[in-house]
């Protein structure tokens, strides 16, 4: 699951896509996030709904082994998240301890869903060098893999080992009133 991600890296967005962004260190679930559909960045919020739904369903991931089956996911259009890091919490001893995920300090595509309603982050099975911290990771994609993801062509994702560096964080990113570089300090 992925529940909070950042998108800190100003110059990198500006180049890539022209957009002049607010950095962010603790991005959390019913905020405006810069999204990708292949034809221009803008701006959605982070929480899908289906159409039909009655009531905001509010979900923020969705598995990749499972969205072709889900109704809730069966008219949903294909985006990217851009992003420079995420975080996952490991449990231990009754205690959730979060960890930073990022690649290289640069920024990266989550794969993602929309609708007009929102978005939700495609997750999958954690790769290895992560699977200790937390189960589940999102469905990162590099420049090419993106646009096979864009276009609902076959990726090409081999195990991001030795890609995805981690650390722990403290707990003050637990809160998302907390945005500021602490949130991502190792400690």
């Amino acid at each position: 699951m992925c529940g909070r991600f950042t998108l800190k890296s100003k110059k990198a967005v500006k180049e890539k896509f022209g957009i002049d962004i607010e950095p962010n260190y603790n991005i959390s679930p019913s905020q405006k996030i810069l999204i990708f559909n292949g034809k221009s960045p803008f701006y959605i919020n982070w929480s899908f709904s289906p159409q039909w739904a009655k009531k905001p369903m509010n979900l923020i991931n969705a598995r990749n082994e499972t969205l072709h089956i889900k109704p809730s996911f069966k008219n949903s259009k294909r985006c990217v998240i851009i992003s420079d890091g995420w975080f996952e919490w490991q449990r231990l001893h009754g205690k959730k301890i979060p960890f930073y995920h990022f690649i290289m300090n640069d920024i990266f595509y989550m794969a993602s869903i929309y609708n007009e309603n929102g978005c939700a982050i495609v997750t999958k099975e954690s790769d290895q060098n992560v699977n200790h911290i937390h189960h589940r990771q999102p469905l990162v994609l590099d420049n090419i893999n993106m646009m096979n993801w864009l276009n609902r062509e076959g990726l090409s994702i081999k195990e991001n080992i030795n890609k995805v560096n981690y650390y722990q964080v403290h707990q003050i990113v637990n809160s998302p009133l907390n945005n500021n570089r602490k949130c991502i300090e190792r400690i």
